[in-house]
């Protein structure tokens, strides 16, 4: 018997509550969170607010828990690029599988991921420091494969590798308002991007 056979089914209830989900990352990924109140996505859900009570006892924690998925799903799409690599793979090819990964999530991959580059400055307060746990997880990665780079020579011993990291991630998050799936792939943006950080402009 295969593993999705044997998977159990989901119950009603959390059929109900990954519907909200979707919902809800889909509004607030194309409306934003301060413009996406509870009964409108009540509405898109086709239920009454009340009832989206019994499941998320408010806008807060529903969002929470999107932008929790949202990064975990990013971090298992990085994690699965790196994986992908040869054996003794070197810094630029992690970071090149890295962003690959990073860039797949945020652009292929749907409303979880895009809800988290598109309303995390938004959010509560309180919101952004409960998600904190989660995305400091997935900056972790991140750090590995910059001191990685240090550590090769890659990366000059003078950078402060928490400002390159932010900067590698305004860089790749920004793709979500230009990118085009006619245009440029995301390999070949990924492939760009990591060799203007790792070589600049210059044509030394």
């Amino acid at each position: 018997m295969n593993q999705e056979s044997s998977a159990k089914p989901l119950k009603k209830s959390q059929l109900t509550r990954k519907m909200i989900l979707d919902v809800a990352a889909a509004l607030f990924s194309s409306r934003g969170y301060n413009a996406t109140p509870l009964r409108e996505i009540a509405a898109a859900a086709n239920m009454k607010a009340g009832s989206l009570y019994y499941h998320f006892d408010s806008k807060e924690a529903l969002m929470l828990e999107i932008l929790n998925i949202g990064i975990e799903g990013i971090a298992e799409s990085v994690k699965h690029q790196i994986a992908c690599l040869p054996e003794g793979a070197g810094f630029s090819q992690q970071l090149e599988a890295a962003m690959v990964g990073h860039l797949k999530a945020i652009l292929e991959s749907g409303d979880y991921a895009s809800t988290n580059i598109r309303n995390y400055g938004q959010v509560p307060e309180r919101v952004r420091e409960e998600s904190m746990p989660v995305r400091d997880r997935y900056e972790e990665i991140w750090r590995n494969i910059l001191e990685n780079g240090k550590q090769e020579g890659a990366i000059a011993d003078h950078v402060n590798i928490g400002l390159l990291r932010l900067t590698l991630f305004g860089g790749m998050n920004w793709a979500t308002e230009w990118y085009r799936p006619e245009g440029l792939t995301i390999e070949e943006i990924a492939a760009g991007q990591a060799q203007l950080f790792l070589q600049g402009l210059s044509q030394n």
